[in-house]
């Protein structure tokens, strides 16, 4: 059984909107009832769990964790891998976190399901860890120096030239990864005190526990459509107003999933910058 994982906390409209979206999209990669993938089930980790109430998923309910899962307020991208570790020890299953600020393309189960299979290796059986896509090596370089203790790895030191981050819009793990979500959130409290300096923090605490750990990193690009920059969360917006049904409740797919063509994009975006400027004269 593989749980794919939704986080949704804060209350914010235009995050939720984005969430229901992309859960549409995965609901019909699964099936409308989920009967091209039984073996998968969806969960929503939110503190505002009414607001899922006659959603055809399972709801965790998080409004308890939120102060100490943020590392108390300072970093709350921290969330993200604490829900993680949460789901494997509560499924005792493979999981898969998926970022709200996504489209699922066909194929997207089958290509995760596949690289998240065990393997032998030379009589080892290894899982790899799915992630959304290499971004950039020595991703930090004020970190050099930067080192720690961490509980399953033991001494770390940050490395400018293998030091490495992976987008992290996707993690799948499987239980066997347990040490490594553990790793992951000791890397990031390391540094918490400093997260206003990093934005992606948890990005390159996983990473890099990944690296110094030897664990495989697969990656999942072409059926995974990761919008998170500026200009595409803009455009997303309207086509999300504009494709789905007003009613919260209703997972009726798009007649059409929008399609992130690059001039689409900068004309929305044109579009939208003069129209707010201009309605700044009108007020």
């Amino acid at each position: 059984m593989l749980h794919y994982l939704y986080l949704d906390y804060g209350g914010k409209a235009k995050y939720r909107r984005e969430l229901r979206y992309s859960l549409i999209s995965l609901k019909a990669e699964l099936g409308p009832q989920g009967d091209q993938a039984p073996n998968a089930r969806i969960v929503i980790y939110t503190d505002a769990p009414s607001v899922y109430a006659r959603w055809p998923v399972e709801v965790v309910d998080i409004s308890a964790h939120i102060q100490a899962w943020s590392g108390d307020g300072l970093y709350h991208h921290r969330i993200k891998p604490a829900v993680v570790l949460d789901a494997l020890k509560r499924f005792d299953t493979p999981v898969c976190f998926v970022d709200s600020d996504s489209i699922i393309r066909p194929g997207f189960h089958a290509e995760v399901s596949a690289k998240m299979a065990p393997q032998d290796v030379w009589s080892v059986t290894k899982c790899a860890v799915v992630m959304n896509g290499f971004e950039l090596m020595n991703p930090f370089p004020p970190l050099k120096g930067f080192r720690t203790h961490l509980p399953h790895l033991g001494r770390y030191h940050y490395d400018v030239t293998q030091s490495w981050m992976f987008n992290s819009g996707l993690i799948g793990v499987s239980p066997v990864h347990v040490p490594i979500m553990e790793d992951t959130l000791a890397y990031i409290d390391a540094l918490i005190g400093r997260a206003s300096k990093f934005p992606t923090l948890e990005q390159l605490a996983l990473s890099e526990v990944l690296r110094v750990s030897q664990t495989a990193v697969a990656e999942v690009k072409d059926t995974f459509l990761h919008y998170w920059q500026g200009r595409r969360r803009i455009y997303m917006a309207n086509e999300i107003e504009k494709s789905l049904s007003a009613d919260w409740n209703d997972l009726t797919p798009p007649k059409e999933w929008a399609e992130m063509n690059y001039w689409k994009i900068r004309a929305y975006n044109y579009y939208y910058g003069v129209s707010h400027f201009l309605s700044g004269f009108h007020r």
